[in-house]
């Protein structure tokens, strides 16, 4: 019998002082650490990146001290977008991100993405990061650990 492709997960989360079970799925069989390549940092090839922000990753970095470093922009639960400078982020230097610790949830995320689809939070993977096949099988409690950090910053 093959291996399922994708596992569902629960997280218990609690939204406006009600708890709720919340349901995900998430891919299986994934091996991934960060290699620290940069590739996410900016566009590659004819792929190009865009790093959009929540309100609540503006507040963290200019907490940080920065400004300047964003465009305004409106989709969905976004609200501005990382400023590139010869297609990479702003913030990118030879030394990796000046920001690391206060980056961007999509920065956090990457090469994951989390999709909405009815009652269903879903996980996606960008095959096109180096770091896929790296470092040690991720389980259901790394996703449930992303998933409890997107819905945070998201305000969910």
């Amino acid at each position: 019998m093959d291996e399922p492709t994708h596992h569902l997960g629960h997280l218990n989360y609690t939204r406006n002082d009600v708890e709720e079970e919340i349901q995900f799925i998430f891919p299986s069989n994934t091996q991934w650490d960060c290699i620290r390549c940069s590739g996410c940092c900016g566009d590659v090839g004819e792929r190009v990146r865009m790093i959009m922000l929540l309100d609540k990753d503006l507040d963290r970095i200019e907490a940080a001290g920065e400004s300047g470093f964003f465009d305004d922009w409106d989709e969905g639960s976004f609200s501005a977008i990382m400023k590139k400078v010869d297609g990479k982020c702003v913030f990118l230097t030879e030394d990796g991100c000046k920001i690391y610790d206060h980056r961007a949830l999509l920065c956090r995320m990457y090469p994951f993405w989390l999709e909405k689809q009815g009652d269903l939070f879903v996980f996606g993977v960008d095959a096109g990061c180096t770091g896929n096949g790296q470092g040690e099988s991720l389980d259901e409690e790394f996703f449930r650990a992303l998933l409890r950090m997107a819905l945070k910053s998201m305000d969910y």
